[in-house]
């Protein structure tokens, strides 16, 4: 009895450096896979005119597990972040860390991504000044959308995630108290019984499979309502996950037959692109309920948990080190998201016109963007406190201004 509930202890409040490691790496991921949405078949704000097969296969495959897998992280910081602070404390430091950069970022971060990409599409063809009252008048409009998450995309581009992500922190409270109870106690206890039999962390496929294979047809539009079930699932998978340490041991445990499977359903993807790319695309574009979609919504989500569960186990097997580097790059983690999108479009409005190759023209991209976005942080925002502020970094206990909101 005594080992089992050693076993199923809560976390320590210590640190766990995979975590701020997964959260760095994810960082360098988003601005490679943004550099690279010139080159897709998908649709974007900019575009090359020559695009790729090998960009699109890599822009599908990252896009299955890049932001679920913040959601989980920011689920694990949520475990720690309330075990210092009242939920009073919680929700106004949550505000404080990501709404008032998402209205920062509204201001000065999307409108030049807008501009310029309706001066590539023909839509707008004017000087920046008299674009933002065009912009507002004719394009900021979300009526249209009724009452939906996918307003914060619209308003605010790569910025929805701050938004969404402070709402998801307040919604997730209730339930928080809810497992505290007797009876989330029993379910508790029921998912662990779950995960520790042989491949049943696993399990947790179904609900967000069910999530996606639902609600996809209905919402089909990406941060729709759909998108928004299935990161908050995520998100609260990441609470429970980060609340008890055998989940993750079982992340860790099965860290090589989650990336064995994850290789085989990216060969898979490669496969059904390859031979069946009309097919696959009249599934991204219009879901619905025959059976290939629902096959391939269902491998969607599978996709998405088994990778989640790879970066989990690997990162806690590997990457639960500390040294200068975590806790420099740590900081910055915040302004660089909020950062990276804009320098990457305003660079590559520039690059994409050169005759040239898709290669140099996406190293360029990537190589220059990178560049950019740390010039910017070590040159400014690191330097004044109150630009510390304004792009999300957090105060120490000496009331000094820090980490990023990404961390707990």
């Amino acid at each position: 009895m005594g080992k089992e509930m050693k076993e199923s202890c809560i976390i320590s409040s210590e640190r766990q450096d995979y975590i701020d490691w997964l959260r760095i790496l994810g960082m360098v991921v988003v601005l490679i896979f943004h550099s690279a949405r010139f080159f897709d078949f998908i649709g974007w704000d900019l575009k090359n005119k020559e695009v790729s097969s090998g960009f699109t296969i890599f822009i599908l495959f990252v896009n299955y597990w890049i932001m679920p897998l913040f959601f989980m992280l920011a689920g694990a910081g949520t475990v720690f972040a309330l075990k210092t602070r009242t939920q009073t404390e919680f929700v106004r430091e949550r505000f404080y860390r990501l709404i008032v950069p998402y209205f920062v970022g509204l201001v000065i971060l999307v409108p030049p991504q807008r501009y310029l990409s309706a001066l590539q599409k023909g839509q707008y063809n004017g000087e920046m000044l008299s674009f933002l009252p065009w912009y507002i008048e004719k394009k900021l409009s979300i009526a249209h959308f009724g009452f939906d998450p996918i307003w914060f995309s619209e308003i605010g581009t790569h910025l929805w995630f701050l938004a969404v992500l402070f709402i998801f922190s307040i919604l997730v409270l209730p339930i928080i108290g809810y497992f505290k109870s007797r009876q989330g106690a029993i379910l508790i206890k029921w998912l662990d019984a779950i995960g520790k039999r042989a491949g049943g962390i696993y399990f947790f496929i179904l609900p967000i499979a069910l999530v996606r294979v639902g609600l996809q047809p209905i919402f089909p539009k990406y941060s729709s309502w759909c998108d928004f079930i299935f990161w908050f699932l995520i998100f609260i998978f990441g609470f429970i996950f980060f609340s008890d340490q055998r989940f993750i041991k079982s992340a860790e445990r099965y860290k090589y037959i989650s990336l064995s499977i994850g290789i085989a359903f990216l060969t898979v993807l490669v496969i059904l692109f390859s031979y069946f790319l009309e097919y696959i695309s009249q599934c991204w574009d219009h879901p619905d309920y025959s059976w290939g979609s629902i096959v391939f919504y269902s491998m969607w989500a599978a996709t998405t948990w088994i990778w989640l569960m790879f970066f989990i186990g690997a990162g806690k097997a590997f990457l639960n080190f500390r040294n200068t580097w975590l806790t420099y790059l740590n900081q910055a983690t915040m302004p660089f998201y909020m950062l990276q999108q804009t320098i990457i479009i305003i660079i590559g409005f520039q690059v994409v016109q050169w005759n040239s190759g898709i290669a140099l023209k996406y190293l360029t991209i990537c190589g220059t963007s990178l560049f950019g976005v740390m010039g910017i942080y070590f040159l400014l925002i690191r330097r004044f406190a109150w630009l510390r502020l304004l792009f999300g970094m957090k105060k120490d206990n000496q009331g000094k201004l820090r980490e990023s909101d990404f961390s707990y």
